[in-house]
């Protein structure tokens, strides 16, 4: 569909659409501005519908909303549209109706409306989501009871006092040498297993989509995790260790209690990851986190980032010491920009892990991109292997 100028320039697409769309979100928030939105998921729609010609029927679905003069529409990533206009916004109505007499939709499949400033969760998730940035710790729903605020009370009373040490993992980071020597431990990486922690403190509860409940517990984990690594018997058998915590438990109570336990020189040895999704989600808070956990010493990371959350995300703006690429197939024919950037930079051997390495040929690209930090299954076995 070909489109005048100034319409293209309301129409970002890609890893600046999703951008783009979470800047706007906070905006609203932070103005307390009323928007209507019409976001229709491709993902919520059956597999006929997916197709690129269905796609590009749909898309024209929405012309009397691309027409409108107020109205800002973002072409996501992953294929889904999102709309958003001040109210009144009769021409979204509009375009929602075409929709569902071309789709034959029922209830919300495929398509939602939502106001902000009441749906900025979900439209953030919906910009992260995207780009692959969904945050790991989001437990799945399942089968089972809902979850109640009291039984919400007992797991969070519960997990505060569990020990995390069989729902915790732990994965070697090493340097990898082209020319064959053993791989070299750097540090290991420790996760949490959320679906067996949820397992463990909320056994048949089914976890419902509200954004909160699942953030509400990992906050509790993450603090449990940083007061199991402070013990004194970690400290005695200590090894340098990674750590992914959102920026509001790194300008918490509980990361404070967790740095006056460490002893002197080790928070250097001690690599704290941001996730992409928890950056996007509160810049601000963001920026307290990397400049208090800097100003201590600890060494700071981009955690878990797909190749195109790096043009979302800046690596030279974001002001971190490493970047946690994620492996992808892709990433031979298709290196976004951002990445070609940091990949060209002298410091890239020390500045850049490759996370979720299970091939050959993810440590083949690796080297030859001039990255030598790995991560993932075929890494520990390498480096177990000796």
């Amino acid at each position: 569909m070909t489109r005048p100028d100034p319409a293209e320039d309301r129409r970002p697409g890609g890893a600046r659409a999703a951008a783009e769309l979470a800047a706007l979100v906070r905006e609203s928030v932070a103005a307390n501005a009323a928007r209507d939105v019409l976001h229709l998921r491709l993902a919520g729609l059956g597999a006929d519908l997916r197709r690129p010609h269905h796609q590009r029927l749909l898309r024209d679905a929405l012309e009397p909303a691309l027409a409108a003069a107020r109205t800002r529409v973002f072409d996501l990533p992953n294929g889904d549209v999102v709309a958003i206009a001040a109210p009144p916004a009769p021409a979204l109505e509009a375009a929602a109706e075409a929709l569902r007499r071309t789709l034959d939709l029922s209830g919300d499949a495929g398509l939602r409306r939502l106001r902000l400033p009441e749906a900025a969760a979900q439209l953030l998730s919906a910009a992260a989501d995207s780009l692959g940035l969904a945050p790991e710790r989001a437990a799945p729903a399942g089968p089972g009871r809902a979850l109640s605020s009291a039984a919400l009370a007992v797991a969070e009373r519960d997990l505060a006092q569990a020990d995390l040490e069989p729902v915790t993992t732990r994965h070697a980071v090493c340097r990898l040498d082209p020319e064959g020597a053993a791989p070299d431990l750097l540090w290991r990486d420790l996760r949490i297993d959320w679906p067996a922690l949820s397992a463990a403190v909320l056994p048949g509860v089914a976890l419902g989509p509200a954004p909160g409940l699942p953030a509400r517990l990992a906050r509790v984990a993450e603090a449990r995790l940083l007061a199991e690594l402070a013990r004194p018997a970690a400290q005695l058998g200590w090894k340098p260790a990674g750590v992914a915590l959102s920026p509001a438990l790194v300008t918490g109570a509980a990361f404070r209690r967790f740095d006056a336990a460490l002893p002197a020189g080790r928070r250097q040895e001690v690599t704290i990851g941001f996730r992409p999704a928890d950056i996007l989600a509160d810049p601000a808070g963001f920026r307290a986190a990397r400049d208090a956990a800097r100003g201590r010493g600890y060494r700071l990371a981009l955690d878990d980032a797909a190749p195109a959350a790096l043009d979302v995300l800046p690596p030279e703006r974001l002001g971190l010491d490493l970047i946690r690429l994620r492996w992808s197939p892709d990433l031979p024919v298709a290196v976004p920009p951002a990445l070609a950037r940091v990949l060209g930079a002298e410091d890239r051997a020390g500045r850049i892990v490759l996370a979720g390495v299970d091939r050959p040929a993810a440590i083949a690209w690796g080297w030859e991109a001039g990255i030598r930090q790995f991560q993932g299954a075929l890494v520990e076995r390498r480096w177990r292997a000796g």
